[in-house]
């Protein structure tokens, strides 16, 4: 019998990480107040995270449910300890979980230009 271990459940796709993350219930759109507050979670989030390594990009899906954020790092292992950190952990009353994605389901950069 394998002990089930919380990360496994709260991280998908651990079987073969990727440097790229989606991390879901990271806000809940229809709480949040105010025009700017996509800045402050994306803000948060990267406070949060770059402490793991260098993110490359942070997406805030601040026009669909389920609170989702992707992410980009620049290594794999920094996107790794980002996901355990986070997964399973409590958010303002919700449970975040972690997918790894691939480079391809990654949502389209808004160009900066």
């Amino acid at each position: 019998q394998v002990p089930s271990t919380p990360e496994v459940k709260m991280i998908g796709g651990s079987e073969v990480p990727t440097q790229h993350i989606l991390v879901h219930n990271m806000f809940d759109k229809d709480e949040e107040t105010g025009d700017m507050w996509p800045t402050e979670v994306k803000e948060e989030f990267e406070e949060e995270c770059s402490k793991f390594g260098k993110i490359l990009s942070v997406t805030v899906m601040s026009d669909k449910p389920g609170g989702q954020i992707y992410a980009s790092f620049d290594t794999v292992d920094a996107a790794v300890q980002c996901a355990q950190n986070l997964a399973g952990r409590w958010f303002d009353k919700r449970q975040l979980r972690v997918d790894y994605m691939l480079e391809s389901e990654m949502p389209e950069m808004p160009n900066s230009g």
